[in-house]
C-alpha cells in the first residue's frame, strides 16, 4: 500500500502548497562558498511557510571538489523531537536510487561484461520478456525510460518479502512499443538493471553495490536493503498532514529502482565522485566519460527541450536559467528527494525530505538557481509572426499520460498561442521554434510527429512521461454533442474507460463491477493477478480490476463473502469509492457538505466528499445551502461517467 499511486502522488508534489517569497537579502553578486550558503540554508528553512510544511530534512551542497554544506533541518521524530543528523539519520531516497543502479550499469560496461546497444535477452538465459515488436530492448533503452514496456509499474503487496529474482520473474511486462520511440518512467527497466548486475557480476545486487559504489566512496550508511540496523536510524516518515506514516520494507528485498536509504555524509561523497569525473580521492568509482556520456541527453522529445540520459532526467526545467541541469527525483511515500547536477560548474545538491506536505525540492531549487546561477541573456525567443489559429490547429486535442492515464491534458488553439488545460491548471504555450513551445513560466514544451507528419506526443509539465494525442471518440448514436453528458462521456470513451459500441444507453444503471472497471484502469494500476478474493467475481468481466481494487482497499465486499458484480452500484455506493481512492491514494482530506437527504452511516464521508468537490453533473441539485444528491438511487451510465471524469478533472484540487 505505500506504493500506491506513487505517480500521482509524485505529480501533486511539483506544486508547492504554499505561496513563497523570492530569496530575501540577496547580494548583488553573492559567491557560492561555505558561509554563503549556509546562510541562505539556514534563511530558507527559517521562512514561515517551509517551517509550515516541513518534518525534516537533508542538505548537500558541493562545489568544486568541496563539501560546502552537509546539514540536518528539523525532525527526524517530531514526537520526540528528534533532530536530523545529517551524519547518521538515513533518509529513503526513492527514485535517486536509480542513479546509483545505472552507475553500477556502467561500471559492468566499463569492464567489457555488458553492451549498451545489445539485446537484454543476451544477459537473461532464465527469463522471457514477451517482445512482438521486432526490435530489441537494450540496457540503454532502460537506462532512459523508453523499454516499451506494457507495463512499468509492479503491483506487490509490501508484506511479502520478494527476492530480487522472484520479483523480475513474477512481473515480467511485454513490449507493446517499439524500443527507443517514446519516454514512459519504468520502474522495471531499472529492477531488471540490477537483475542483470547481479547476473553478469556473481553478486547479489546489494552486494555488488557495496563493494563497488559504496566502499570506494566511503558510503558507510547506505544500504539497499531495509534491516534493523536501517530501520533503527530511519528518519520516521510523515504524509501531508504531518501524521506519522508507518515504516514500510522494500519491494523487492533490495529494490534497485527505488530502495536505497543513506545519510547527507553519503551522498555528499556521492556529489563529489559525480562532479569530479567519477572519481574522489585515490577512488574512483568510473570514468569521466562514463559520467559524460550519463549525463548527456540520450532522449529528447525535442532537440531544444531537456531530455533524458542514464538514471538522470530533467525534473525543474523551468528553473535552469539557461545552466544545464540533470537531475534525479525520487517519491516514496513519507519521503522526497532530489538530486541536481550542474557538470559545468562542478555543483551538486541533494535535498531529501521525509513528509508528503508540500514541495520544498522545487522552491529550494528555485531560489538556489536564482541567487547563485540568475538568468542571462532575455529568456525565449517567440517566433514571429505568430501563428495563426489555422496553423496551431494542428496541435488540439485531448493528449494522454502513458503511465497513468487519469493524467490528460486538452489543447486548444488560439490566436498566436496554444492553451491547456490540465491538473496543474490553464497555461498559455506560445511557440519559440518548430514543435516547440514556452509557457508564461517559462517551462518548455515539445511535439513529436508520426512518420506521416500528424502530431504524435507531447512533452510538458508531466516529468515522468510524455502523453499521447488521442483520436476522436466515436460517436454514439444516443449521445448527441448536445447531451448533458456528452462531454464527461466522450472524453471516458477517448481515454478507454468506456468501450466504443453503437449505443451507451446513457439512462440505465451501472453495475458494481463497470464501475470498477471503468475507474481502476485509468488510475495506472497494475491488475492484479491473485485470485478472486470474492466469491462471485471470478467469472466477472471485471474480475481483475475488481481484485486489484480490493487488494487496494479501495472497495470492500459483503461478509458472506461475496461483491454482487452484477448488481447496479448506488450513488452512495459509488461516491464512497471515489472517497476511498482519493484517502487511500492521495492522502484526501474530508469535506464537509450540507446534504438534503442524508447517506447512509457508512457512505456518509464519501458523499460529503463527492458533493463538496462538485464531482456531480446535472443529476444533482442544490437549493439554499443543501444538495440533493439522492444517495439511494441507483447510479446511471451517464451520472457515472460525470462522476468519474470530474473526480480525474479534479485530482490536485
Amino acid at each position: 500500500m505505500k506504493k500506491m499511486l506513487t505517480c500521482i502522488l509524485a505529480a501533486a508534489l511539483l506544486l508547492p502548497s504554499s505561496v513563497f517569497a523570492a530569496d530575501p537579502q540577496k547580494p548583488s553578486n553573492p559567491k557560492l562558498d561555505k558561509e554563503d550558503v549556509t546562510s541562505f540554508a539556514d534563511h530558507f528553512f527559517q521562512q514561515k511557510e517551509v517551517q509550515d510544511d516541513l518534518a525534516g530534512a537533508i542538505l548537500v551542497i558541493v562545489k568544486d571538489g568541496e563539501v560546502l554544506l552537509n546539514k540536518g533541518y528539523g525532525y527526524a521524530d517530531i514526537a520526540a523531537k528528534k533532530p536530523v543528523d545529517p551524519d547518521h539519520t538515513l533518509f529513503r531516497i526513492a527514485s535517486v536510487s536509480k542513479l546509483f543502479t545505472a552507475v553500477g550499469t556502467m561500471q559492468l560496461k566499463e569492464a567489457g561484461k555488458v553492451d549498451l546497444d545489445k539485446d537484454v535477452q543476451a544477459y537473461l538465459p532464465d527469463l522471457k520478456i514477451p517482445n512482438n515488436t521486432g526490435f530489441p530492448v537494450t540496457l540503454k533503452h532502460l537506462m532512459t525510460h523508453t523499454s516499451g514496456f506494457d507495463l512499468t509499474d509492479s503491483m506487490i503487496n509490501p508484506s511479502v518479502s520478494y527476492s530480487l529474482e522472484r520479483f523480475i520473474k513474477d512481473t515480467v511486462p511485454t513490449v507493446v512499443q517499439k524500443p527507443g520511440e517514446v519516454f514512459r518512467y519504468d520502474n522495471y527497466g531499472f529492477n531488471l538493471q540490477g537483475y542483470i548486475i547481479q547476473k553478469m557480476s556473481g553478486l547479489p545486487f546489494q552486494d555488488y553495490m557495496t563493494r563497488h559504489v559504496f566502499e570506494p566512496l566511503a558510503m558507510d550508511s547506505s544500504s539497499y536493503m531495509y534491516s534493523e540496523r536501517v530501520k533503527q536510524a530511519l528518519a520516521k516518515p510523515y504524509d501531508n498532514t504531518l501524521t506519522e506514516i508507518e515504516q514500510y520494507g522494500n519491494v523487492p528485498d533490495c529494490m534497485p529502482d527505488g530502495g536505497m536509504f543513506t545519510t547527507g555524509a553519503d551522498m555528499a561523497r556521492f556529489l563529489l565522485a559525480m562532479t569530479g569525473g567519477g572519481q574522489l580521492g585515490n577512488s574512483r568509482i568510473l570514468s569521466e566519460s562514463s559520467i559524460k556520456e550519463m549525463e548527456k541527453k540520450s532522449v529528447t522529445i525535442h532537440p531544444d527541450m531537456p531530455g533524458i540520459g542514464y538514471g538522470l532526467e530533467s525534473s525543474y526545467p523551468q528553473f535552469y536559467n539557461g545552466y544545464t541541469v540533470v537531475e534525479k527525483g525520487g517519491d516514496l511515500s513519507g519521503f522526497h528527494s532530489n538530486l541536481s547536477l550542474l557538470p559545468d560548474q562542478h555543483t551538486g545538491i541533494f535535498l531529501s525530505l521525509n513528509s508528503d506536505k508540500g514541495n520544498l525540492r522545487s522552491v529550494f531549487f528555485e531560489q538556489f538557481m536564482n541567487r547563485y546561477f540568475p538568468k542571462t541573456g532575455n529568456g525565449p525567443t517567440f517566433v514571429t509572426p505568430e501563428p495563426s489559429k489555422q496553423q496551431l490547429s494542428r496541435f488540439e486535442g485531448l493528449y494522454q499520460h502513458l503511465r497513468t492515464p487519469a493524467f490528460r491534458s486538452s489543447i486548444t488553439a488560439t490566436e498566436g498561442a496554444l492553451i491547456v488545460e490540465d491538473l496543474f491548471g490553464t497555461h498559455t504555450l506560445r511557440q519559440t521554434g518548430d514543435l516547440l513551445f514556452c509557457d508564461e513560466n517559462g517551462m518548455p514544451a515539445g511535439f513529436k510527429l508520426d512518420a506521416n507528419g500528424n502530431v504524435l506526443y507531447l512533452s510538458y509539465n508531466y516529468t515522468d512521461s510524455w502523453l499521447e494525442k488521442l483520436p476522436p471518440p466515436a460517436k454514439f448514436k444516443d449521445v448527441a454533442d448536445d447531451h448533458p453528458y456528452a462531454k464527461y462521456i466522450y472524453q471516458l470513451v477517448q481515454m478507454g474507460a468506456i468501450p466504443e459500441g453503437t449505443n451507451f444507453e446513457p439512462g440505465k444503471p451501472i453495475t458494481r463491477s463497470q464501475f470498477i472497471g471503468q475507474i481502476i484502469p485509468l488510475l495506472g494500476f497494475q491488475l492484479s493477478l491473485q485470485p478472486a478474493s470474492f466469491t462471485d467475481t471470478s467469472e466477472s468481466l471485471y474480475a481483475a480490476e475488481i481484485q486489484t481494487a480490493y487488494e487496494y482497499g479501495i472497495i470492500r465486499g459483503y461478509p458472506d463473502g461475496t461483491f454482487h458484480p452484477d448488481e447496479p452500484i448506488t450513488r452512495e455506493e459509488a461516491a464512497a469509492i471515489i472517497w476511498s481512492t482519493a484517502k487511500v491514494g492521495l492522502g484526501a482530506a474530508p469535506v464537509q457538505a450540507g446534504l438534503k437527504t442524508p447517506a447512509s452511516t457508512w457512505a456518509s464521508v464519501g458523499v460529503q466528499f463527492v458533493v463538496g468537490k462538485h464531482l456531480y453533473g446535472p443529476d444533482a441539485q442544490s437549493a439554499a445551502g443543501l444538495v440533493e444528491y439522492r444517495p439511494h438511487d441507483k447510479m446511471l451510465n451517464q451520472e457515472a461517467a460525470a462522476l468519474i471524469y470530474l473526480f480525474l478533472q479534479n485530482l490536485l484540487s
